[in-house]
């Protein structure tokens, strides 16, 4: 009984040994995407890329709203007597309503391939710094904030994947951002072309 308890204790003990060697670090991605230079740098891209197209589809969807509220009026107005201009405004508010969807549907898939081209850039840039952070400063786990239900700030190492973001050229990675999107481009002409 002796023997049992010694080899008891003796596993307890070496299992708070390893626990105590065990080091664990977070990293809050959200927080990295909203205030890191380069991530900063990627969304101001994207935004000055689609704002042009942002700016063409609330035009098209204020001329919907013209064009229905001039329906309204109209039917309002003829108690349903002007059926001819009636259904011809209806088939210019189907007509602009289907283009805007189409529009918008194209806007959408856009810049969300842009937007997930973006973050792979810089979580690949981040991945790259966790690593090092993790083998100089020991750690055997890095999880994201999103796989923890709690932990103590002193394993945050957010702010360190930050500062260390801070020598990245964020120049760089736009233009990576840019020449991949115009490969897209060349590469659906030259689909196009090839039909």
């Amino acid at each position: 009984m002796k023997k049992k308890l010694l080899i008891a204790s003796a596993i307890l003990l070496s299992s708070f040994t390893y626990a105590n060697d065990f080091k664990l670090g977070f990293v809050d991605v959200s927080k990295i995407f909203t205030t890191a230079k380069p991530a900063m740098a990627l969304q101001n891209s994207l935004k000055s890329k689609f704002d042009p197209e942002q700016k063409e589809l609330k035009k098209l969807n204020d001329n919907l709203v013209a064009e229905q509220a001039q329906i309204k009026d109209i039917e309002n107005k003829s108690g349903g007597k002007d059926t001819a201009k009636l259904n011809k405004l209806v088939a210019q508010a189907e007509k602009d309503q289907m283009v805007f969807r189409q529009k918008y549907m194209m806007f959408q898939q856009a810049m969300q391939k842009s937007q997930d081209y973006a973050s792979a850039l810089l979580l690949t840039k981040v991945n790259d710094i966790l690593k090092n952070i993790s083998d100089s400063g020991g750690y055997d786990l890095v999880l994201t904030s999103t796989q923890l239900v709690y932990a103590k700030p002193k394993y945050d190492l957010t702010d360190q994947v930050i500062e260390q973001l801070k020598s990245v050229n964020a120049d760089d990675l736009v233009k990576q951002l840019n020449n991949a999107e115009k490969q897209q481009i060349n590469a659906a002409q030259n689909f196009g072309q090839s039909r």
